[in-house]
């Protein structure tokens, strides 16, 4: 008989302990178990609005964002993120005082009664896996410490940057069954009439806007995003664009998906115009992004907020927001951690209208980030079984999306390569071994399913021929498990594969222009065939093409892949491969994401 443990609830220790219904030792100010587990140990006393009390907060929150690092915390594997195997997610970010502060939201009401500046969060020390609520004391730390200190932003008093701070936290009322009606041109005619009561007339008393607690600083970067950043986010694949029609509705209904959505705006359009005050305007919408969703993870883990569907919003819209900035640091990995965790979550709940859209989002980000990892590092899956087969049931319904095209069958193979390349690659400076059974009938497997896959007839024609080089890349990809590139003069069955996939991808890459908005999901397969080609041509092509892609779509991850190709290319040709571009990123500095 299985014995069922007692539940062991403290009702006279720290906030902590009884949210996780732990025995408390009641030590203060820092019980054995928020020790031990890193949390911020808050008691019954301290919630009170007494003036010492709320004196204390704000030391706190000025203190933490000059305490060092502890010697002890774990640092992250260089060119692999650190995930934890719970459920779970706790945001830590250095710097900000969110996690004391009772107050519902950020941007609250009441203004402070002496503001002062708070550093900019570090964004590569913003997650901390932790499993404190299901009872594990596992603790993973992805700071780090050597990629920047933060900076001090000009604030209002209200406490958040200048420009990025509303007025008014009551969101804007929208009926989500009335927004999956909407068109593209609906939504953008909505928002389009909103503007004019950002330009008063006068003599005539100005409508209700959309976005009523904002600034006209907001509703520029909205039409930024309507006119420019959603499209570049989406490849045109499909008649809708889900990033208008089921994003831009939840942020009117939603606050934080409105300041994120305005926070990548703001990147796009620092990273692909020249305006003179771009980048501090960018800097303020997205440190306050990692404000806000650090208040909402806090309230989402102190059982408030029931649903992950906000939480995994928000973390996958960070992971584009990094791709249009053109992040070097590696911080895409940090949000697309949480996102697997959430997301996972969120799937073994109940459905929800953004589930596909979702998938679809992560696994374009996820298989495309994969291959800037060590193979032999320290990695945790970055597919759960939850986000697997519902993507697997997406490829059997024919699934064609704004992100992964037609080719989402391709998509889901690649972590499928990476295991195996994990598999029979040796480590560095280790003896090859001999490939096993399994891995031969593995590899065969994959290679079948790569060669079988051809574009629906019902998909567009750049989309086809985006799916074709897709497919390309893939093989290239997998066939590189075998052996390096092969060497301008040498022959052989595997450098006539290589060179014929890299023909055909070049072949294929000139029946459609380069500012094509197809392009936009094509950072990897151009990366994986730069990598596995020696020929200047060739090489010149795909520069060309990823110049002209940067200057016409603008996001930023499309000129560090230039960049960081540049770089590969003055690698001997032994150290070419894609399997070792992750070298080539550790020794330049630029860890990026081909999302």
């Amino acid at each position: 008989m299985i014995r069922v443990m007692p539940i062991i609830r403290s009702r006279s220790g720290c906030f902590n302990c009884r949210r996780r219904k732990k025995k408390c030792n009641e030590e203060k100010p820092l019980c054995s178990g928020c020790r031990r587990n890193k949390l911020d140990c808050r008691w019954p006393a301290e919630s009170s609005s007494s003036p010492s009390s709320a004196t204390a907060k704000q030391g706190r929150g000025r203190t933490s964002s000059t305490s060092p690092a502890p010697a002890d915390a774990p640092r992250p594997e260089p060119g692999c993120p650190r995930l934890d195997k719970s459920s779970w997610v706790v945001v830590a970010v250095s710097g900000v005082a969110g996690h004391d502060d009772p107050a519902p939201e950020l941007q609250a009401t009441e203004p402070a009664a002496e503001p002062t500046p708070r550093a900019d969060p570090s964004p590569t020390g913003f997650y901390r896996a932790l499993a404190a609520d299901l009872g594990s004391e596992a603790v993973v730390d992805v700071s780090d410490e050597s990629l920047g200190s933060p900076t001090a932003l000009p604030l209002l008093k209200h406490g958040c940057p200048a420009s990025a701070c509303p007025d008014d936290p009551r969101p804007l009322e929208f009926d989500d069954e009335t927004a999956d009606q909407l068109s593209d041109g609906q939504v953008r005619a909505l928002c389009w009439q909103a503007g004019h009561s950002l330009r008063p007339i006068s003599g005539v008393d100005a409508p209700m806007a959309l976005l009523p607690s904002r600034g006209h600083g907001s509703y520029e970067l909205l039409s930024y995003y309507l006119s420019r950043t959603a499209n570049s986010m989406g490849n045109g694949s499909t008649d809708v664009n889900p990033f208008i029609v089921k994003l831009v509705p939840l942020a009117f209904s939603n606050p934080l998906v409105l300041q994120l959505i305005l926070a990548q705006s703001a990147a796009h359009r620092q990273a692909s115009t020249s305006l003179p005050d771009g980048s501090d305007v960018a800097q303020q919408y997205y440190t306050e992004s990692l404000r806000m969703f650090t208040k909402v993870m806090s309230k989402y883990l102190l059982g408030e907020d029931e649903s992950p569907l906000t939480l995994t919003v928000g973390s996958l819209i960070m992971c584009l927001t990094e791709v249009a900035r053109g992040d070097v640091r590696g911080t895409i990995f940090n949000h697309l951690g949480a996102s697997r965790l959430l997301l996972t979550r969120l799937l073994d709940g109940p459905g929800s209208d953004l589930s596909d859209f979702l998938v679809e989002y992560y696994m374009h980000t996820a298989a495309s980030s994969i291959i800037s990892t060590d193979p032999h590092g320290n990695c945790e899956p970055l597919l759960s079984p939850s986000i697997e087969g519902t993507a697997r049931a997406l490829v059997a319904n024919k699934y064609m999306g704004q992100l992964c095209g037609c080719w989402l069958e391709l998509l889901v193979l690649i972590p499928q390569v990476f295991q195996l390349g994990k598999t029979m690659l040796p480590p560095v400076d280790a003896t090859p071994r001999p490939a096993s059974a399994d891995d031969i009938m593995t590899f065969g497997f994959l290679q079948a399913q790569m060669l079988a896959f051809f574009p629906p007839p019902d998909a567009s024609p750049y989309s086809q021929l985006a799916g074709l080089v897709f497919k390309q890349a893939a093989l290239l990809y997998l066939w590189s498990i075998l052996g390096p590139p092969p060497r301008p003069c040498s022959g052989g069955a595997h450098a006539d594969l290589v060179r014929g996939a890299v023909a055909e991808a070049v072949s294929l890459l000139g029946q459609f222009p380069a500012s094509a908005r197809v392009n936009t999901s094509l950072c990897w397969p151009l990366a994986v065939i730069g990598c596995c080609t020696a020929d200047p041509a060739v090489r010149a092509v795909l520069a060309a093409r990823l110049q002209t892609m940067t200057d016409s779509i603008g996001l930023g991850n499309m000129r560090e892949t230039l960049v960081l190709l540049e770089h590969v290319w003055r690698r001997p040709a032994e150290s070419t491969s894609p399997w070792l571009l992750h070298k080539a990123m550790q020794e330049h500095g630029i860890w990026i994401s081909f999302a």
